[in-house]
């Protein structure tokens, strides 16, 4: 069965999202302040830090077929490269509006609030994979975003991957306003976590396919099942009627798909592709605004009906998809990676709201295994 929410409204401000911040960076600081206390706590950190070695271990082997899958001699890895990815973010809200020049001026009535955003971002990653567990530790390129954080683990049955980006640079062009975009008037934070089955693992990696922190020897693929949640928060100030807004986008999906690696060279060098749709199961819209208090009645009924198609509705089923591209080849100690992975995800609502988000990401590491 397939769930969906209705769209709600709070009151807020720009000052949340920086009390939210240093809130997060408290919570960050204590933790690495805590952790050479775990440290000393002697005994019972070691032997759970080595119980957790263990259990990542056993999910690189689980039920593999040797003659297909090995785990390499050295199965950690410290990987430098770069990371570049282009995202676009589309918004069409229709509004029923009478006298909306009153509101914008040259803005007509029961017309629609069209958006198209975009960036280009790059960024240096420093990353660490310890038997299948991946931290990337990314710093800015050619960029002013504000954070960007990877989390995986790949493991030859099951595995997860997170990732969370928070994009200041958006270019682009609006019909309301000054109908033109720039990064100090809009923003866009991206979140996504998915956990993946491998039917067949005993003949195929994807772990070797993607991350190149397994060996395919011979040529395999498999059927895919996916978990994933989405969610992007887009703002913006100074822009529409409102002196902030806010439209947050969440869904949960399901997926099914194929992925196949071609490997040469008994896994020396190995090509992978697959393909995953996605069925959402659950989305959800909300629109936070930000209100100058001095209005009229009229203004304040105006307001509500210029933004109906976001504060009210029902979320409709949808299709998205990903699609991933990788190879990689290795010699002795080294590796080097290159990593393609593209990502589209729309929302729309029985009140002709429609939000489409899709990302493009490139990446190139050269792995050092230990």
């Amino acid at each position: 069965m397939f769930f969906s929410s209705r769209c709600t409204q709070r009151f807020r401000t720009p000052t949340c999202d920086l009390l939210h911040t240093r809130v997060c960076s408290i919570v960050l600081l204590a933790v690495l302040c805590l952790q050479p206390v775990m440290v000393m706590a002697g005994d019972g950190v070691t032997r759970f830090i080595r119980s957790i070695d263990r259990w990542l271990e056993d999910g690189q082997r689980a039920g593999i077929d040797t003659n297909y899958i090995a785990v390499p001699r050295l199965n950690h890895q410290i990987y430098m490269g770069t990371y570049r990815y282009w995202q676009n973010y589309k918004m069409y809200m229709p509004f029923y509006v009478e006298n909306a020049a009153a509101l914008v001026p040259g803005l007509r009535d029961n017309d629609s609030y069209r958006i198209n955003a975009h960036t280009n971002e790059g960024e240096f990653d420093i990353g660490i994979d310890w038997k299948g567990f991946a931290v990337e530790f990314p710093f800015s390129a050619f960029s002013n975003y504000l954070a960007s954080f990877g989390l995986a683990k790949t493991g030859n049955v099951w595995g997860f991957r997170l990732r969370y980006k928070y994009l200041k640079q958006m270019d682009g062009s609006s019909n309301v306003g000054s109908e033109k975009l720039e990064d100090q008037n809009n923003a866009l934070r991206i979140l996504y976590g998915e956990g993946y089955y491998v039917l067949n693992s005993r003949r195929f990696s994807l772990a070797a396919g993607l991350y190149a922190d397994m060996v395919q020897k011979h040529s395999a693929g498999s059927m895919l099942l996916y978990v994933n949640f989405y969610q992007s928060r887009y703002n913006v100030t100074q822009l529409l009627p409102d002196n902030y807004d806010s439209f947050r986008t969440q869904q949960v999906s399901i997926g099914a798909g194929y992925a196949y690696n071609y490997s040469l060279l008994r896994g020396r060098l190995l090509f992978h592709g697959s393909l995953v749709p996605m069925f959402s199961v659950w989305n959800h819209l909300r629109h936070d605004a930000g209100i100058n208090a001095d209005l009229t009645p009229d203004q304040w009924k105006q307001l509500d009906n210029f933004y109906e198609a976001a504060n009210s509705g029902h979320a409709r089923f949808r299709i998205n998809a990903f699609a991933r591209f990788a190879a990689n080849y290795s010699w002795r100690d080294y590796a080097l990676s290159v990593f393609l992975n593209y990502r589209h995800y729309g929302y729309s609502n029985s009140r002709s709201l429609d939000i489409l988000n899709r990302e493009l990401d490139c990446q190139i590491n050269v792995i050092h295994r230990f």
